[in-house]
């Protein structure tokens, strides 16, 4: 009987401890899922453009995990900006895969969105943009033709000469209300 009451009893904190961590990034995530930074960086490539405001999301080409849903994600929120916004506001795809086709970023960026920006870069000028957007990727160690990375999110500001990461979007869905405000605010300045 006291063999049965312990299996019992083992058994639902398995169970107590399985739901427990099934449930507890739910609670970590809410609140945080944006981090106001104001780091201001000199990189060359991005925000070359007329756009005051960029969000920039680092992936790889042909990324059907997270990059795809991510980035018809993005395409929606960017389909409903207004005209205005849009003529100030651009979408940057950096591709950390270090593809030997340097097109391929551009092509898989403008898959989405015609409007979107796909960015090729070296391995060195890479290694500068994951430091200063705390990036993480690797090569897969289940799949060689896939990496493991980040999947956050980049609003980053220009003015005159100063480009500034602003905000990090963390947790996916983005919460696009909250993007679209922080953009507001932004071009507001």
């Amino acid at each position: 009987m006291k063999k049965k009451l312990y299996a019992i009893t083992i058994l639902i904190l398995v169970v107590m401890v399985s739901i427990f961590i099934m449930i507890i990034p739910t609670f970590f995530t809410k609140g945080i899922s944006r981090v106001e930074l104001n780091k201001k960086f000199d990189l060359p490539l991005i925000l070359n453009d007329e756009k005051d405001v960029k969000l920039i999301f680092f992936g790889y080409s042909g990324c059907g995990d997270i990059c795809t849903p991510r980035l018809y994600s993005l395409n929606d929120f960017y389909k409903a900006l207004d005209k205005k916004t849009k003529k100030r506001v651009g979408v940057e795809f950096l591709d950390i895969s270090l593809s030997y086709d340097k097109t391929l970023p551009t092509r898989f960026a403008q898959f989405f969105n015609p409007d979107f920006k796909g960015i090729y870069l070296k391995q060195n000028i890479l290694r500068d943009y994951t430091k200063v957007f705390d990036v993480y990727f690797s090569k897969s160690l289940t799949d060689e033709t896939a990496y493991d990375h980040t999947s956050n999110l980049y609003l980053v500001k220009k003015t005159k000469n100063k480009k500034e990461l602003r905000y990090v979007y963390y947790s996916y869905p983005y919460d696009y209300t909250q993007i679209n405000l922080d953009i507001k605010e932004l071009l507001n300045e």
